[in-house]
């Protein structure tokens, strides 16, 4: 069964992640605070294009603004910009589920300030080179 996975903020860290989870058959919503980015997502005449030396790929997947999002998740991937952290971790609290975790997809060592907010046990760490 694919993962139903929350992406707050579809920068180019998010958005590649995302597009890549989503073409692989996952269920993805992104987030992000840029409401023309968001609806581009959502979009099928536009959608999320990611190119890169490898592949090129464009998907569309259900996104919002922070303040349109409803519902919890389990798997919350957290790809903001480090200075951001711990806002970002204030505002998706309400939808990461109590079994949930938070996985920080950022260029910086964030996890202490996801810690403060969500708990030491629900924050994972990545390394993003």
């Amino acid at each position: 069964m694919p993962d139903r996975i929350l992406i707050w903020g579809a920068g180019a860290i998010g958005g590649t992640a995302g597009a890549f989870l989503k073409r692989a058959g996952n269920d993805v919503t992104f987030v992000d605070i840029e409401a023309e980015h968001v609806a581009a997502i959502g979009d099928p005449a536009r959608g999320l294009a990611i190119t890169g030396p490898i592949e090129a790929l464009r998907i569309t997947a259900p996104a919002f603004v922070p303040d349109a999002l409803s519902g919890t998740w389990d798997h919350i991937y957290l790809c903001v910009k480090a200075q951001h952290t711990a806002a970002a971790s204030q505002a998706l609290l309400p939808h990461l589920s109590a079994g949930g975790y938070v996985l920080s997809l950022q260029n910086g060592l964030c996890e202490a300030i996801i810690a403060d907010v969500v708990g030491r046990e629900r924050t994972i760490g990545a390394f993003v080179n």
